[in-house]
């Protein structure tokens, strides 16, 4: 097989044509040959990550011829024509270079061009589609590489050889290295960004008359990655046992104050919740806060009784 660096794609179906190859880098029939195996590791630790059994792809096969040719000629005859088809290239002795196969019936097999020395009786050739002659194919699924960091691997390629019954090295390069290098990547998809979290919240002294309101500060809403789209965008909310309003809002503004140029999208309204909610909405906007507002117990002049109202702890924004 020839020396190569392997690229592949994380979390998704790679296909990977290997073409195996003598030292003159002719290729080699391997139909029938027996089992390849691909086997890809860590290049530290060598410690196997995965293993796959190879799917030839490789179509060659020997026949042998049933009658002497008496003169050099493009007609051969076999005891079978089966697995012969049109188009496929024919090797062995006697066979001119380029030679393929342009018909075949009862037993007789039509080339392309005459042979070089007339063809005996008994004489083993090869046939098969030239294009497929020494691949096999490594298919690798979803599952195969998504657990696996971005990063360079090595593999290998071995051979189960029927008459030793062991494996044998099928992959040598320049230098008679058995293993090849694997790039890992993952460049068919964006990668997730983390949400933008806010655990620690500004006091406003007042919102809403004499009510005390706490706020996350301006959220950027990356609108440039949003064209003239309203995208999707989320807000969810961990609460403790919180009692109140929460206001999400939103302003088209570049340089947004602490106290204008905002618009509410939605006010909220909480009685003892503990848990997780969210809030989806669609808009264009350059920057996004959230406020919340404590609920007042009864019969206290301010709204500044945590044993009361609650936890808002904390806040994570998506554009």
């Amino acid at each position: 097989m020839y020396q190569r660096d392997l690229v592949i794609q994380k979390g998704v179906k790679n296909k990977v044509r290997i073409q195996f190859k003598n030292s003159d880098q002719k290729l080699l029939q391997i139909s029938n040959t027996g089992t390849y195996v691909f086997t890809m590791f860590d290049a530290v630790n060598q410690r196997q990550l995965l293993e796959k059994t190879l799917i030839i792809v490789d179509d060659s096969f020997t026949t042998t011829t049933n009658q002497d040719q008496p003169t050099a000629g493009n007609t051969l005859t076999f005891n079978t024509t089966t697995n012969i088809a049109v188009g496929q290239s024919i090797t062995g002795y006697g066979i001119t270079p380029n030679s393929v196969v342009i018909g075949w019936s009862s037993g007789t097999v039509t080339l392309n061009q005459a042979t070089t020395y007339p063809v005996t009786s008994s004489t083993t050739l090869t046939l098969g589609t030239l294009n497929k002659r020494g691949i096999g194919e490594l298919v690798l699924t979803e599952s195969d590489t998504i657990n696996l960091d971005v990063s360079e691997y090595q593999y290998s390629v071995k051979y189960a050889d029927p008459v030793w019954g062991g494996y044998v090295p099928a992959y040598s390069n320049t230098y008679y290295g058995i293993s090849g290098t694997l790039t890992l990547k993952e460049d068919l998809r964006p990668k997730l960004q983390p949400s933008q979290e806010v655990d620690n919240f500004l006091r406003l002294i007042p919102y809403n008359g004499t009510l005390y309101s706490w706020y996350s500060g301006n959220l950027y809403a990356y609108p440039e990655f949003n064209g003239n789209n309203a995208a999707l965008q989320t807000v969810a909310i961990y609460m403790t046992n919180f009692k109140g309003t929460v206001t999400i809002q939103g302003t088209l503004s570049n340089q947004p104050d602490s106290t204008g140029w905002y618009s509410t999208i939605t006010t909220l309204t909480y009685d003892g919740f503990t848990g997780v909610d969210y809030f989806n909405f669609n808009g264009i906007y350059s920057y996004v806060r959230v406020f919340y507002t404590p609920a007042t117990k009864p019969g206290d002049p301010t709204n500044d009784n945590p044993s009361y109202y609650g936890s808002l702890d904390k806040i994570l924004y998506r554009s």
